[in-house]
């Protein structure tokens, strides 16, 4: 195990807890006050783990273009979770969360031009079972009144799963190509993050959006303080020379395993055996993509 995949791993573990942490927390309530409240957690916390171990102190050396790609990917990411916690808002978390897992997918297709990432015939079957995980869904879907491409939960999660893609390519030019500080660079993401939520519902209250009601969870702090100590361990492993995005994303998405067994005890869902097989479909896809790297 090269010291990256070590990195990348431990952070899918804290991803699928900030799966199960997120769909406890946005279902049947308001997604941006959700949104925005787990932010600020996340962003306190951050900021009390940088102070802890001296990093802080460098921040005053923040550049020019660390401050402006951070905030790019602020918007990239903002998007992305706006759509996925719409989606969650509604659909099962055993067919939302293995959805945005097939982002890999989507991931190799893009650097293949950008990076040169060329897949191998292994792995080309690979990114085909991803994409027949989709259909298993969709036939899993129907068995609890889900038609899965005329819902538009699951246009949600789909187009999360895009800006969740364009945002790891995203991760992969400013810590190879441009080569930015991983603590600097995620201070002003997760910054950017809070203002852009919070411009958001300001927005969506000035034009009557959204008027759900927002009720207070104790697992929405958990949201925000999970997914930045799991950015974090990504952001380092991704900072090493020639790790590739593709395998990286990929390895990174095994969470979901964990949270669909998770997702299934805590929140009794139900067909779980059509979901499997869709999700094996997926789960097996990203093994060949990760083997044949």
């Amino acid at each position: 195990m090269t010291d990256w995949t070590s990195w990348v791993l431990a952070s899918s573990v804290l991803l699928a807890l900030y799966d199960i942490a997120k769909k406890a927390s946005v279902s049947a309530n308001a997604v941006l006050p959700v949104l925005l409240t787990s932010t600020s957690f996340g962003f306190a916390a951050y900021s009390a783990g940088l102070f802890a171990t001296g990093h802080f102190c460098a921040l005053n050396e923040i550049s020019g273009a660390t401050l402006s790609l951070g905030l790019v990917k602020s918007v990239i990411v903002g998007t992305s979770w706006v759509f996925t916690f719409c989606a969650l808002r509604t659909l099962p978390i055993t067919i939302a969360t293995p959805i945005r897992a097939s982002s890999p997918a989507l991931v190799l297709l893009i650097a293949i031009p950008l990076y040169g990432e060329m897949p191998s015939v292994l792995q080309g079957v690979g990114m085909a079972a991803v994409f027949a995980g989709y259909f298993a869904f969709s036939w899993a879907g129907r068995h609890e009144g889900i038609d899965f491409f005329r819902n538009r939960a699951v246009w949600y999660a789909i187009a999360g799963a895009v800006c969740s893609a364009v945002s790891s390519i995203w991760d992969k030019y400013v810590f190879q190509v441009r080569a930015l500080p991983v603590e600097q660079l995620q201070l002003v993401f997760q910054a950017g993050l809070v203002a852009f939520y919070a411009l958001a519902l300001a927005a969506s209250r000035a034009l009557r959006l959204g008027r759900d009601a927002f009720e207070w969870r104790w697992t929405i702090p958990l949201v925000g303080i999970l997914l930045a100590g799991a950015d974090w361990l990504y952001f380092k492993g991704l900072a090493y020379p020639g790790a590739p995005i593709s395998a990286a994303s990929l390895m990174r998405r095994f969470s979901v395993v964990l949270t669909f067994l998770l997702g299934a005890r805590f929140f009794h869902e139900t067909n779980l055996l059509r979901k499997g097989i869709a999700l094996a479909a997926i789960v097996a896809g990203v093994t060949l993509l990760c083997l044949t790297r």
